[in-house]
């Protein structure tokens, strides 16, 4: 930003600001978004009082050039569009900014309707591919998903699809943020991508704080992974404070001689049926990979762009 100042010119200082911030604005030589240098730190490159600055700032915020805020700075005003993050931005106004930005920069009228014309020849979803990089998660993935959908589930690793983007032809991609990142790039479909959190285990973790010193808790899984999880989550928490084992869902010899001492057990969602007929209900947690939420998220992805 280049600003001259003349103190001995009639013209007051603070308009000769106005008028240089403003025709740099105009020019574009000053971007929408664009920071500017605080009050403090132009006044004292200016060698002018700080005060000065201020009211050159209030004036142009005034009028809807700069915008002033409280953390973030001096900024040059936005183009007056609303933005993605606009909570208040309907589809009409999507799609009017959607054009305008095409417009911008130089496509058509009939190349965006071409668009639209190939997002109508798409077929219809075939299966749910679910994405995931450690493969004894993926029997509980389908195991958590099949009973909601009717739809076959099937899972691969970021690798796998990362070598064979044919997969994701005709699937409804569902991924965790954490593995989103290895293989986002080669997604050329985005309303065919659900991307979620995993649930975080709050419930089973504040149940795990509350046992008493010398507990027993045991993890009961089809996945040793999702099992040694579990177990460096609680290690951290409670240290030695409490005794931590793993089982196989399938071992029933060692789940029948443990029910007797443990104090809780946590267990997966493909475990529940089994645990519930040894467990009491007050010391049994079951956890799960997706959220209600999620679940829903899917469903309403697959009914309306599906």
């Amino acid at each position: 930003m280049k600003i001259s100042i003349n103190k001995e010119s009639a013209v007051p200082i603070r308009d000769q600001l106005i008028e240089q911030l403003g025709l740099q604005i105009a020019s574009g030589t000053l971007g929408a978004h664009e920071k500017l240098p605080s009050i403090r730190a132009l006044a004292e490159r200016l060698g002018v009082h700080y005060s000065t600055i201020t009211a050159a700032y209030n004036h142009m915020a005034d009028v809807g050039l700069l915008e002033v805020r409280q953390g973030s700075g001096v900024r040059v005003a936005s183009s007056g569009r609303k933005t993605e993050g606009d909570a208040a931005l309907d589809l009409d106004e999507m799609f009017s900014e959607f054009v305008a930005r095409a417009a911008e920069r130089g496509y058509s009228t009939k190349q965006v309707e071409s668009c639209f014309e190939e997002l109508k020849k798409r077929k219809p979803v075939r299966r749910i591919l679910a994405v995931d990089a450690n493969k004894d998660f993926h029997k509980v993935i389908v195991g958590e998903l099949s009973p909601h959908f009717s739809l076959p589930i099937d899972t691969i690793t970021p690798t796998e699809l990362s070598g064979d983007l044919d997969q994701m032809k005709e699937s409804l991609v569902v991924t965790s943020l954490y593995h989103l990142f290895t293989f986002q790039k080669y997604v050329t479909d985005l309303t065919r991508l659900v991307a979620c959190n995993i649930e975080p285990a709050r419930v089973e973790m504040e149940a795990v704080a509350n046992l008493p010193k010398n507990s027993l808790v045991v993890f009961v899984s089809v996945s040793p992974t999702l099992m040694h999880m579990a177990s460096n989550l609680v290690a951290a928490m409670r240290g030695e404070e409490i005794a931590i084992r793993t089982i196989d869902r399938d071992d029933d010899q060692e789940l029948k001689y443990i029910v007797k001492h443990a104090n809780l057990f946590v267990c997966d969602s493909l475990s529940e049926t089994k645990m519930k007929t040894l467990v009491p209900e007050n010391k049994l947690k079951v956890f799960t990979l997706y959220s209600p939420s999620t679940i829903e998220r899917i469903q309403e992805r697959l009914s309306k762009w599906g």
